[in-house]
């Protein structure tokens, strides 16, 4: 794959990305990857640079859309150093600090598991991240652990038998060790590879955790994906858990807007919010929220914006984000889009269909649709992982033709990726450059 990805380079073709699905059901659990408070913020923007970077900008990054006409450098400026120090980011990510569930190894969560010709091995790699330095600061180089779970032959353990990969972006009450037996659920059931990065100042990870700095995570990890595994782009899958669905839509947003490539395969939202000021409103009151609370990861304008197949999973007994907050994202994903769609993208085809999902066209990926799964009986963190989110994740893609499914749901190919010295080629790739991240012209 690193030759592929000299050859892409050479030829000026920037690489791409894939993921995958299958399933099968299970007892109802405790969940360990939720959430204790939500959060959300708009994207973004990305735009050329002069250095053509091979990574597909993300959601909130530099250059997108029209933001940069709306903010002045001084603005932008005052803004990202408010998000670095609001005292509110200590609400929505309430574990910063907290011991961490695993070791500088990966322990207990790394290792090996073979089911027939398959093993689901699971390493921690180390991702080199830039996120904002600070008062008249130079971004600085941060190190977040990431969990990988690969699904290899059983024969020749480096050889790739992953369908796509998936992105998963996990909820603000616990740390990469948390959220790791959902991930390996997920590979297992949707024959893919999964990654799990971990938030700034979270378990051993550096900085600390608010919009910016995951947004830079995200992006770095979708890089990882990108560069380092050279994923194919129609098979990368973002998969966000509460806290987790601002910065995964707001990415999804930003692909679909900036990136040559297009949007992400799809894109899945589990207990997500409307947007981190709406939700507090909800909390906190009209007033307080008004004074104290600026918003974060806007997941309702950025579905509006997003140009892949989008399902919504909430259970409907959710105390800590209510099942409101997904009803009306289906709404107004279907609703504004529209309208959105006739100011800005004229050459799009964005349309409703009549049975009420919307579809829309974008120039670099096929037509999306919304749809919202719910969980019957669920809480937020209590609910079926295999009955309510890995089968339906798996019944979506196949519905709608994302890998790991093909047209008329027949399976994809093993993508073949080289899995075999990831540190190496990590540090050999860096960090990418700073104009690169969302936080670039925030």
């Amino acid at each position: 794959s690193s030759h592929r990805l000299s050859r892409a380079r050479a030829a000026g073709v920037r690489p791409s990305i894939q993921w995958s699905a299958r399933s099968r059901r299970g007892a109802r659990t405790q969940a360990t990857g939720g959430d204790a408070s939500v959060p959300v913020s708009p994207g973004v923007r990305r735009g050329p640079s002069p250095r053509e970077p091979v990574t597909p900008p993300l959601p909130g990054s530099p250059r997108g859309e029209n933001q940069k006409e709306n903010n002045s450098g001084s603005m932008a400026w005052a803004n990202q150093l408010w998000k670095q120090y609001d005292p509110i980011n200590n609400i929505i990510f309430p574990k910063m600090g907290a011991r961490p569930t695993y070791d500088d190894r990966g322990k207990p969560f790394v290792g090996e598991l073979q089911v027939r010709d398959v093993i689901y091995k699971t390493v921690m790699v180390s991702l080199p991240v830039l996120v904002p330095g600070g008062l008249c600061a130079p971004p600085k180089l941060i190190e977040c652990p990431l969990l990988c779970v690969f699904r290899a032959d059983a024969k020749r353990l480096q050889k790739c038998k992953g369908k796509g990969c998936v992105v998963y972006l996990h909820g603000n009450g616990t740390d990469i060790g948390g959220a790791s037996e959902e991930a390996k659920t997920l590979a297992r059931e949707l024959d893919c590879h999964v990654l799990v990065p971990e938030y700034p100042g979270y378990g051993r990870a550096e900085g600390i955790a608010n919009e910016d700095t995951v947004d830079a995570v995200t992006h770095a990890t979708i890089r990882f994906a990108v560069e380092t595994l050279s994923v194919p782009h129609d098979r990368l899958v973002l998969y966000g858990r509460s806290v987790g669905t601002g910065p995964a839509a707001a990415a999804a947003s930003r692909m679909t807007l900036t990136s040559p490539l297009g949007p992400p395969a799809a894109l899945v939202l589990h207990s997500p919010y409307t947007s981190i000021y709406e939700f507090a409103k909800e909390k906190a009151g009209g007033l307080l929220s008004y004074l104290l609370v600026s918003e974060r990861w806007p997941t309702r304008v950025n579905l509006t914006r997003t140009g892949c197949p989008v399902l919504l999973i909430h259970g409907d007994k959710d105390e800590v984000i209510p099942f409101r907050h997904s009803a009306k994202l289906r709404k107004d994903a279907a609703k504004r889009s529209t309208a959105h769609a006739a100011r800005n993208f004229g050459d799009r085809n964005d349309t409703k269909q009549g049975d009420g999902q919307f579809r829309h066209g974008t120039k670099g990926g096929a037509a999306g649709v919304v749809q919202l799964h719910v969980q019957k009986g669920a809480s937020h963190n209590v609910f079926d992982f295999y009955g309510d989110v890995a089968d339906p994740i798996a019944s979506f893609l196949e519905r709608h033709e994302r890998a790991p499914f093909a047209k008329g749901g027949a399976s994809l190919d093993e993508m073949g990726l080289d899995l075999q010295n990831l540190d190496t080629r990590l540090a050999e790739v860096g960090p990418g450059e700073a104009e690169e991240y969302p936080f670039a012209n925030g």
